[in-house]
């Protein structure tokens, strides 16, 4: 049996293949920055050094990390004198990946609905 799809669908399932290729999914992928963000969760907004003393890699690496991070905008940071603080950017963060749900949803429904009975 062959399928035909709709413009539609087609629309929806490339909406959702750029949610998932995105800078946002790119920079979750690496788990050293997964462990940034759990820290950054768990102990809320901190400095390079603290962050940094909590991971394996170098401090310059980190640093490198945290900026991808924030222009992916999953942290935000915060100048205090000689100090940048960085802290998880939460309810942007938190409608990205309520954004990404409703598209998945979207799609499965639109595109394959036998995958939600």
């Amino acid at each position: 049996m062959e399928t035909t799809l709709t413009h539609r669908q087609i629309k929806i399932a490339e909406e959702l293949v750029e949610v998932l290729d995105s800078k946002f999914f790119k920079t979750l992928s690496e788990p050293v920055r997964v462990q940034i963000l759990k820290y950054l969760m768990l102990n809320g907004r901190a400095d390079i050094g603290s962050i940094a003393e909590n991971m394996p890699q170098d401090r310059s690496v980190i640093s490198r990390h945290l900026n991808l991070m924030q222009e992916a905008g999953i942290l935000i940071s915060e100048k205090e004198s000689r100090h940048v603080f960085y802290g998880v950017n939460g309810q942007p963060f938190l409608e990205k990946l309520v954004d990404i749900t409703e598209k998945i949803n979207k799609c499965m429904k639109e595109c394959c609905p036998d995958c939600c009975k």
